[in-house]
């Protein structure tokens, strides 16, 4: 019995670390619910059409205590803004008519968010976790804006920015099914696949 007992404990410490031994971690997700997208709700654009692509992310983690891991993301998020925008000012000379113009508008921007990231898993099983993380990253923005007939702007912005996921969770033993609830550059609710080794 005690023999039984012993080779039993052994079994599951050796079953425990080969179950938990995965050392690296690949995240590819996609967020359909953008931070820009985000940015936008409620806003009056002037009759324009926003038209968001959602924030597509690959990330890279390694962990380096059972529960907690290290790791870099790379995201990218695009918007295009268009449409018609009308106008109107009061003529400052007699006879002080209402004066109205339209013009084709395009806003177009794209961000490149890179960083490192650190994250902790706090239910670890053998086909599911759940953990939270948060992360920085460089931010690279391209701009390209056009007013027919008037201007065209293009520009490129260099910034920082965060990302803080609230819950996130993989389901499946060395690949599977991931997702994540948060706030930032990876979107509010993102959906993917992962693969561990």
């Amino acid at each position: 019995m005690k023999m039984q007992k012993w080779f039993s404990i052994l079994l599951f410490c050796l079953f425990s670390v080969t179950a938990f031994a995965q050392k690296n971690e690949v995240k590819v997700m996609y967020s359909p619910v953008s931070l820009h997208q985000m940015d936008n709700w409620g806003k009056d654009l002037d009759g324009l059409n926003a038209k968001y692509t959602g924030a597509f992310m690959v990330e890279y983690n390694r962990y380096v205590k059972p529960r907690l891991k290290l790791g870099v993301n790379i995201a990218y998020d695009y918007k295009n803004v268009s449409g018609t925008k009308t106008e109107g000012k009061i003529n400052p000379h007699p006879p002080y008519d209402w004066i109205t113009t339209t013009s084709k508008q395009t806003n177009k921007a794209g961000w490149l968010f890179f960083g490192p990231q650190v994250g902790y898993e706090y239910i670890q099983q053998e086909y599911f976790r759940m953990g939270s993380l948060v992360g920085v990253s460089m931010v690279l923005k391209n701009n390209d804006d056009t007013v027919e007939g008037k201007y065209v702007d293009k520009w490129t912005d260099v910034n920082f920015f965060f990302h803080a996921e609230v819950i996130n969770f993989t389901w499946g033993k060395n690949y599977g099914l991931t997702g994540q609830l948060g706030y930032g550059h990876k979107g509010l609710v993102s959906i993917g696949g992962f693969v561990r080794w």
